[in-house]
């Protein structure tokens, strides 16, 4: 099985993270697109992060038109925080015949370093980075780890989960940009 990893807070759920996932099951041939939404993201700070069972309960919603999108809980833990290596550790324990697919977008290219065991990571998953439209690539230059990224190119879309919050909070439209399934719910909880 080739199982892509979409791992975020999802703080919410947009259009973006499902063009993302639909681009990278059809480029890459996935059998399947796992979310995963981080419990306690150890790079993000907690203020404006909704609780994890109200972003789950979005996502589920949204992956019900998706059948080959699952929802998965493996990096929930909210009590300690969530490292990238430790998730794909604990994959290879439990799905050892697996491939694993972690999908990111460009903007973490430049931060790889400041992850948990990043070395590990490079040389044990393959890492699919998305491009996107506002990232400046000339400070890749001397980055001695970008062979061992996987680029996927697509059509770019300019959307931004803190991009959502700040319209609903400005009372803003953000039709277009998220599930409509859930438009209604995100401006109850993000205004």
């Amino acid at each position: 099985m080739k199982i892509g990893l979409l791992g975020s807070s999802f703080n919410p759920i947009h259009n973006g993270h499902i063009a993302l996932a639909l681009c990278a099951l059809k480029k890459f041939k996935l059998n399947e697109i796992w979310f995963l939404p981080t419990g306690n993201h150890p790079l993000k700070e907690k203020t404006d992060v909704l609780p994890f069972k109200i972003r789950s309960k979005l996502i589920k919603t949204v992956l019900k038109k998706y059948p080959d999108f699952i929802f998965s809980n493996l990096d929930s833990d909210q009590n300690n925080l969530n490292y990238t290596d430790k998730l794909i550790k604990n994959l290879y324990e439990k799905y050892p015949d697996y491939d694993f697919y972690f999908i990111v977008g460009e903007d973490i290219v430049l931060e790889l370093p400041e992850w948990h065991n990043y070395n590990w990571l490079l040389d044990n998953v393959k890492m699919v980075v998305l491009n996107r439209p506002d990232t400046d690539k000339s400070k890749w230059k001397d980055l001695d780890y970008l062979d061992k990224l996987t680029f996927l190119e697509m059509q770019p879309v300019d959307i931004s989960s803190s991009q959502i919050r700040e319209m609903v909070k400005q009372g803003k439209s953000i039709s277009g940009l998220v599930p409509v399934v859930i438009e209604s719910e995100i401006i109850y909880w993000y205004k």
